[in-house]
């Protein structure tokens, strides 16, 4: 006997902030309506000497994608990228933070599915 899973739709991850709020990040599974292309983005949003950044992990395929993006500081300016990075309809969970130097504080997490 053979067992199915069912497949997940698409899903943004709306913005997950940092534990204080001085930064977030968003996953746009399908950017502008089309399928296969994600859009990451981080916001620094305190002018505090640090910066935010997200780490964004999923599946391609058999293999799994990490993917970093920073936005160091709060310029008025977030930053993105995107592109086809992420299997469809798998999940893809953002662990966004601050950093400064070596160091990071203040995790948030969330998912999305791409």
């Amino acid at each position: 006997m053979a067992l199915a899973t069912q497949a997940q739709a698409s899903q943004n991850s709306g913005w997950v902030y940092t534990a204080n709020r001085s930064g977030a990040a968003y996953f746009d599974a399908d950017l502008n309506g089309i399928p296969g292309v994600e859009k990451i983005t981080v916001c620094d949003n305190t002018t505090d000497g640090r910066g935010t950044r997200v780490f964004v992990s999923g599946k391609d395929g058999d293999g799994g994608v990490f993917l970093f993006v920073t936005d160091p500081s709060n310029d008025g300016q977030c930053h993105s990228y995107q592109g086809n990075f992420f299997l469809e309809e798998t999940v893809v969970g953002l662990d966004v933070y601050e950093y400064w130097g070596d160091n990071d504080a203040n995790h948030g997490i969330g998912h999305g599915v791409a």
